[in-house]
């Protein structure tokens, strides 16, 4: 892994993650305890994370493409739309997707981030995580190993202020989830599939839980 990669996956990075636990604080409130995070980990990986791991991958494809980079990037915003039936988890991911490009301009100075930034009108992360990976010199495992990772990280980040934990445990957990992040990674790399022929994200109680915890008037997290 380069480099610029582990930087995108830095927590310091200001992506706007540390905002979000990303369901984590709703299944606490609804009664998760610490000896079921890693679980709830694993289920975001394979039912939330790889879908959107390819899709970053596919953008970052589409976005190294050259003159049909609008369109193609147009069409996966549509399709990351279309996998997203949650509108509250829509704009989430569309602010997160906002902020990392609005750091990344500054980090990494491109006509890529730059061009994507005026034609899109929502920006979700997965896309943007695409296209910013393009204009850094990432190759698709990077990108999908950084995406995949970045999930996992979040979760742990967000359980050691929601449950008082050894901060050790939460780095286990994500340590644990490796083999099977590295895994992904290579997968999605490999998959010459267009997007639209696979799998998509099949997290219905995350989207149901969304609305729930958007409707909170006390929260330490955004989603």
């Amino acid at each position: 892994m380069t480099a610029v990669a582990m930087l995108l996956a830095d927590s310091r990075f200001p992506a706007g993650g540390y905002a979000h636990s990303l369901g984590l604080e709703q299944a606490v409130s609804d009664g998760l305890g610490v000896e079921e995070v890693a679980a709830f980990m694993d289920a975001r990986l394979r039912l939330v994370a790889r879908a959107d791991a390819a899709l970053s991958v596919a953008a970052r494809r589409a976005a190294a493409s050259g003159a049909s980079a609008h369109a193609d990037l147009a069409e996966l915003d549509g399709e990351h739309a279309a996998r997203c039936p949650s509108p509250i988890l829509r704009e989430i991911a569309r602010r997160l997707g906002a902020q990392l490009l609005r750091s990344a301009a500054t980090v990494w100075p491109s006509p890529l981030i730059d061009g994507y930034r005026t034609a899109s009108a929502t920006t979700p992360r997965p896309v943007a995580l695409g296209v910013v990976g393009a204009a850094a010199g990432l190759d698709d495992r990077e990108v999908a190993t950084v995406a995949l990772y970045d999930d996992a990280a979040t979760v742990a980040s967000a359980a050691l202020k929601l449950l008082g934990l050894d901060p050790a445990d939460s780095a286990r957990w994500v340590a644990e989830l490796a083999p099977e992040i590295d895994a992904a990674a290579r997968a999605i790399s490999a998959d010459a599939r267009p997007i639209g022929a696979q799998e998509p994200p099949a997290a219905v109680g995350l989207e149901l839980a969304a609305s729930i915890h958007a409707q909170r008037t006390e929260r330490y997290f955004a989603s």
